[in-house]
C-alpha cells in the first residue's frame, strides 16, 4: 500500500513536473514545417534581393554624376557593402528585458545573406542560458569553448537572405557591491559570421540615473564611440555605426542603487546551492555504503537444494530486503505434514492442523503454529485472526535474521537509500529550474522534489524487484529512471542527474540482499542466490529427473519458487508429466494432477490469503 501511494503521488508530480517539458518539446516538433517554409521563403527573398540590385546597379551606372553626390555623404555604407560581400548578417536585433530578479529575457532576430548555399548553420548561446531555441527549427544542442551551440540543418540548403528568431532567458547577472548593484547583461554572443548591423533594447523593471556602459570583443570598451545610445524611462536603446567582426561579443554593464533588484539576484544563488547539495548527498551516501554496509563479493554457485535453514517465507527478504512471505510460510509448514489445505465448494480456503509442531522447527516459528490454530483444529483463512497472525510473522522474520546474519555495526541500507533520493530530489529541482516558467516557478520547484524523490525510490527498489522476478516494479522503476535522465538533460542538469541517478542504482544493489553481513550471512544469501540461479537455468531433463527420486519433489520446491516469483517457470519444467495427489492440498470440487492445472489452482488459494493479509 506503501508504494502503491507513492506511485500515485509519483503520476501527481509527474504530471505537473513534465509540463514545460513537453510544451518545449511541442513547440519545437510543431514548428518543424514552418523551418521549411522559412527555409524555401528565404531562397525566394534572397533571389528577389538580388535582381533587385542587379537593378540598382544598373541604375547606378546610368545616373552616376547624378548620384556620385549622395556617395560623398554616406561613407559608413562602403564597410556594410564589403561585409555583404560575404555570407554575414545584414542586422541583429536584440530585444531584453530584465524582471526585478535580474532574470534577463532574451530575444534576437537575425537576419542572415547567405553567399551560396549552407546546409549548416550554428548560433551560439551563453553558456548559462536557459531554455535556449531558434523558433521553427530541431537543432542539435552542444557546448563549445563556453558557449551553448544550437545548429539548423536543412538538406535542401539554405540560400539568399533568411531570417532567424533566437530566444532565452538568463539569470546570474547581479552583483552586490558597497552599496550598490552591477547588472552583466551579454547582448551578444560570438556568432560565426560578421555583422552588419546591431541594433538593441533593454528595458528595465524602473527607472535609473546611471549611464551603462559596453564592451566589446573585438572593439574592447572603444566600441562605444562606435554606436549611439539612448537612455530613457528605464528603456537602453542602442544601434552600432561600424560592422562587428564573426565572433564579436558585446556586453553591457550598468551600477544601480542597492535595492533596485529584489531577492538573491536570480537564480545563480539557488542553483549552486542545488548543485552542491545534490554532490554532498551522494558523496555522504557513498562514503557511508564504504564505511559501514560494504560486502565481500559473494561467490554464488547453481545448487538444486534450498537454503539452509531457511524456509520459504524467508526468502524474499534474504533475497532482496523484501516482506515475508507468511502463505508461503504456511505452505512450506503443509509440505512438512504440519497442516493442510482445504478449499470447500464456496471456494473458501480451511487450514487444518494435521499435527503438532515440536522443537524440531524454530522457536518463533512454534509461536506463530500455536496462534494459528490455538485450541482448535481448524483456521480460516479468510479471517482476521489469520490477518493478524500473518502480521506478526512478518515482523519477527526480518528480526530474527538480522541478528543472525548482519554485523552489530552494520549501518542502515535505508538511510543510504534515503540520502540518495534527496540528491536525486535536488539535481530534478536544479534541472527544473531551467525548465519551469516563470509562472508558478515555487509549485514547479516542489513539484520536482517530489518528483525526483520518488523518481529515485522505484529506481532503487527496481534492483530488489528483479531478485524477486517482479517485472512490473522493475520496468516503473526503470522508467522513473529514464523521466528523471530526460528532464536532466531537457534542463542542463545531464551529468549531475547521470551522477546522482548512477549512485542511486549502485547503492541500490549493493543493499538488495541488507546491511554488512556476517560470514555466516553471507553463506545463506550465497545459498538463496545459487538456488535461485538453478531455478532459473533448470532444464525440463533435471527437474523430471528430481521428480523420479521424489515423486513429492514438485509440491515441496514450489512454494520455494513461487517466494522467488519463478512459480511459473518452475511449474513449466514440468510440461506433461501426470504428478501424485498432493497429500496437503484438497479441493472439495477434485484436485488437479498436472503442474499446470495445480498451479493455476494453488495461486487462487493464495489471492484468497493475500486478500485477506492485506484487507
Amino acid at each position: 500500500m506503501r508504494r502503491l501511494f507513492a506511485l500515485l503521488l509519483a503520476l501527481c508530480c509527474l504530471s505537473a513536473l513534465l509540463t514545460p517539458v513537453l510544451a518545449t518539446t511541442a513547440d519545437t516538433a510543431g514548428d518543424t514545417a514552418s523551418a521549411d517554409n522559412a527555409a524555401g521563403e528565404g531562397d525566394a527573398a534572397g533571389d528577389g534581393e538580388a535582381a533587385g540590385e542587379d537593378t540598382d546597379a544598373a541604375g547606378e551606372t546610368a545616373g552616376g554624376e547624378t548620384e556620385g553626390e549622395d556617395a560623398e555623404t554616406e561613407p559608413e555604407t562602403a564597410p556594410v557593402q564589403d561585409v555583404l560581400s560575404e555570407t554575414a548578417y545584414k542586422s541583429v536585433t536584440v530585444s531584453c528585458t530584465v524582471d526585478e530578479k535580474g532574470r534577463a529575457y532574451v530575444s534576437q532576430t537575425l537576419e542572415l545573406s547567405i553567399v551560396g548555399t549552407l546546409q549548416d548553420i550554428s548560433f551560439t548561446f551563453p553558456e548559462s542560458a536557459k531554455s535556449p531555441k531558434v523558433e521553427g527549427y530541431k537543432t542539435k544542442s552542444e557546448t563549445k569553448n563556453g558557449v551553448r551551440v544550437l545548429t539548423v540543418s536543412n538538406e535542401a540548403g539554405f540560400s539568399g537572405v533568411v531570417t532567424f528568431q533566437l530566444s532565452y532567458n538568463q539569470s546570474g547577472l547581479v552583483t552586490a557591491g558597497e552599496a550598490s548593484q552591477t547588472l552583466t547583461l551579454p547582448l551578444l554572443s560570438p556568432q560565426a559570421y560578421p555583422i552588419a548591423a546591431l541594433s538593441f533594447a533593454v528595458t528595465l523593471p524602473a527607472e535609473f540615473a546611471s549611464s551603462p556602459s559596453f564592451s566589446s570583443g573585438y572593439y574592447q570598451d572603444v566600441i562605444e564611440d562606435l554606436m549611439t545610445v539612448t537612455s530613457s524611462g528605464g528603456v537602453v536603446t542602442g544601434l552600432t555605426s561600424t560592422p562587428l567582426q564573426d565572433n564579436d561579443t558585446l556586453t553591457m554593464s550598468l551600477t544601480l542603487p542597492e535595492g533596485y533588484f529584489s531577492g538573491s539576484f536570480g537564480s545563480g544563488a539557488g542553483s549552486i546551492v542545488l548543485l552542491v547539495l545534490a554532490g554532498l548527498c551522494t558523496a555522504l551516501a557513498l562514503f557511508y555504503w564504504f564505511r559501514t554496509l560494504r560486502n565481500k563479493t559473494l561467490r554464488v554457485s547453481a545448487r538444486s537444494l534450498p537454503p539452509d535453514g531457511v524456509n520459504p517465507g524467508d526468502v524474499p527478504f534474504l533475497l532482496a530486503g523484501g516482506d515475508a512471505d507468511f502463505n508461503m510460510l504456511v505452505s512450506y509448514w503443509a509440505s512438512l505434514g504440519y497442516l493442510s489445505f482445504f478449499i470447500n465448494q464456496a471456494g473458501h480456503v480451511i487450514l487444518r492442523r494435521r499435527m503438532e509442531m515440536g522443537n524440531e522447527r524454530r522457536a518463533f516459528e512454534r509461536k506463530l503454529f500455536l496462534l494459528l490454530f490455538g485450541d482448535e483444529s481448524y483456521c480460516d483463512g479468510a479471517s482476521l485472526h489469520y490477518k493478524k497472525v500473518g502480521s506478526k510473522a512478518m515482523a519477527v522474520i526480518p528480526r530474527y535474521w538480522a541478528r543472525r546474519i548482519y554485523q552489530k555495526r552494520s549501518g542502515s541500507p535505508a538511510l543510504a537509500r534515503l540520502l540518495c533520493c534527496m540528491a536525486c530530489a535536488f539535481s530534478t529541482m536544479l534541472a527544473m529550474d531551467a525548465l519551469a516558467p516563470e509562472t508558478l516557478h515555487a509549485l514547479y520547484m516542489i513539484a520536482a522534489l517530489v518528483a525526483g524523490f520518488a523518481f529515485c525510490y522505484f529506481l532503487q527498489h527496481a534492483c530488489s524487484a528483479y531478485y524477486l522476478n517482479n517485472w512490473l516494479l522493475t520496468g516503473i522503476g526503470l522508467g522513473c529512471g529514464f523521466l528523471m535522465l530526460l528532464v536532466g538533460v531537457l534542463g542542463g542538469a545531464g551529468l549531475l542527474t547521470v551522477i546522482t541517478g548512477g549512485a542511486a542504482v549502485f547503492i541500490g544493489w549493493q543493499t538488495a540482499h541488507g546491511g554488512q553481513r556476517r560470514p555466516e550471512g553471507d553463506d545463506i544469501v550465497a545459498q538463496t542466490l545459487g538456488f535461485r540461479r538453478f531455478l532459473l537455468n533448470a532444464t525440463d531433463h533435471h527437474a523430471q529427473q528430481m521428480l523420479r527420486r521424489d515423486p513429492q519433489y514438485y509440491y515441496k520446491m514450489l512454494p520455494y519458487a513461487e517466494a522467488m516469483g519463478q512459480g511459473r517457470r518452475f511449474t513449466g519444467l514440468f510440461h506433461g508429466v501426470r504428478l501424485e495427489p498432493c497429500p496437503w492440498y484438497e479441493a472439495a470440487a477434485g484436485t488437479p494432477t498436472t503442474p499446470a492445472a495445480f498451479y493455476d489452482h494453488f495461486c487462487e488459494t493464495l489471492a484468497i490469503l493475500n486478500v485477506s493479509i492485506r484487507k
